[in-house]
């Protein structure tokens, strides 16, 4: 500033004197030199200042936009199956449970299998004393016989007779005589029967033979120990099939259809999925769980699934292939029908620099915190996920990509 002065004092003294040597009409030369030097001393001082002026307003303006440019974080679209699952767990049951009694009372002697044995259909699963039901089985043929052998004489002894009354040899009250005994002893034979056929049933009764196919699920009373037809002698699951039960909140439902697929894991075998569908949805609720008791059918042909066993399971409720689905939060919504979503077109001169892009998209069903893209985004595309800026079509941007899980993606 001091040189700038001076300049300036310099120039209003030539001023003067050349004014004063023009009024006195003196003749005077002006030195060259020192005019140069005054002109290259002003056009380094304007130059300078322009300088000054362009670096406090101009490049300072530009760093403060270049730091207003909006951050972003992006994630890429794939296509990608899309399921919806709810969690479920419960208990392994049998698919049909039945409780094994004998028809007749008597003595334990035996079970043919140990629990969790699996055993064919017609087996016999366990045996009574038979003592007793052998010796009525005994005296019951014994008696059947005899009655049978007094049938066949005395039926002999009626065709003789009725021969005898056709040649009027003997009188018609002998022969009636004749055709009663026969009689009698044909209802006294077919009495004997009876009770012989019920001995051998009793005598079958003896042993608890398996229904169908299934496993021997609990022994529930000790050889030697007296039983009635009352008591319950042990528990067969029938089939190669078993239930998974499990108690579904009354709101959720009528989320859940006959037929989904699910995904069992069991503690037992951490390392197995078990797969199968719903069959049943009871129809009432409990009062105090406010539950509905929902039925998941397992194949179980190797047995490993036991009855009483807990498990966990997934009731997939959707599943759709090759699906693009954006996060809800990026989702702009405009009125009811009108739906924005905020993409970035990258910058191929400079790396992670873009320009936001409002598209207008399809959008389909909302599952959990997920949107389905039905039309308006291509894979491979980048779309914003987080922001902290108001975003507009065309806003310059620096973005971050990240992954679903939100981890920042490395190139």
């Amino acid at each position: 500033m001091n040189l700038w002065y001076r300049i300036k004092d310099m120039l209003l003294d030539w001023h003067d004197r050349i004014m004063y040597r023009i009024a006195g009409d003196e003749e005077f030369e002006l030195p060259v030199g020192k005019i140069v030097f005054i002109v290259v001393t002003a056009i380094i001082l304007i130059g300078g200042g322009f300088f000054v002026v362009r670096k406090l307003f101009f490049s300072g303006g530009g760093d403060e936009r270049q730091e207003q440019v909006a951050q972003v974080r992006v994630q890429r679209i794939k296509k990608e199956n899309f399921t919806e699952k709810y969690a479920v767990m419960g208990t392994i049951r049998g698919t049909i449970e039945n409780d094994m009694r004998f028809e007749i009372e008597g003595t334990l002697a035996r079970y043919n299998f140990s629990e969790g044995a699996r055993i064919g259909r017609g087996a016999i699963i366990a045996s009574l004393d038979p003592k007793d039901s052998l010796s009525k089985a005994s005296y019951a043929k014994s008696k059947y016989n005899s009655e049978k052998a007094s049938y066949f004489s005395a039926a002999q002894r009626m065709k003789v007779y009725g021969e005898l009354f056709k040649m009027k040899a003997i009188s018609e009250t002998k022969f009636e005589e004749a055709k009663y005994e026969t009689d009698s002893a044909k209802e006294r034979m077919e009495a004997a029967l009876s009770e012989l056929e019920l001995a051998q049933s009793n005598l079958e009764k003896t042993n608890l033979f398996a229904p169908s196919g299934g496993v021997l699920a609990e022994r529930l009373i000790q050889a030697g120990e007296f039983v009635t037809p009352h008591d319950v002698v042990a528990k067969f699951i029938s089939g190669g099939e078993v239930n998974f039960e499990v108690d579904v909140p009354e709101k959720d439902v009528e989320k859940i259809k006959i037929g989904m697929k699910v995904k069992i894991n069991c503690d037992a075998y951490q390392d197995k999925d078990f797969w199968g569908k719903v069959r049943e949805i009871a129809p009432t609720v409990k009062e105090k769980t406010r539950t509905t008791i929902v039925k998941i059918e397992i194949p179980n042909d190797d047995g490993q699934l036991r009855s009483g066993m807990f498990a966990r399971g997934d009731i997939f409720l959707m599943e759709m292939p090759d699906t693009i689905t954006i996060p809800q939060d990026s989702l702009i919504s405009l009125g009811n029908e009108t739906r924005l979503v905020p993409i970035v077109k990258p910058d191929p001169s400079v790396p992670n620099r873009g320009m936001v892009e409002l598209r207008s998209i399809t959008s389909g069903q909302t599952v959990s915190k997920s949107v389905i893209v039905q039309d308006g985004l291509n894979e491979n595309e980048l779309v914003v996920v987080e922001t902290q800026t108001q975003l507009s079509d065309g806003l310059p941007v620096q973005f971050t990509e990240v992954n679903p899980a939100g981890n920042e993606t490395v190139r």
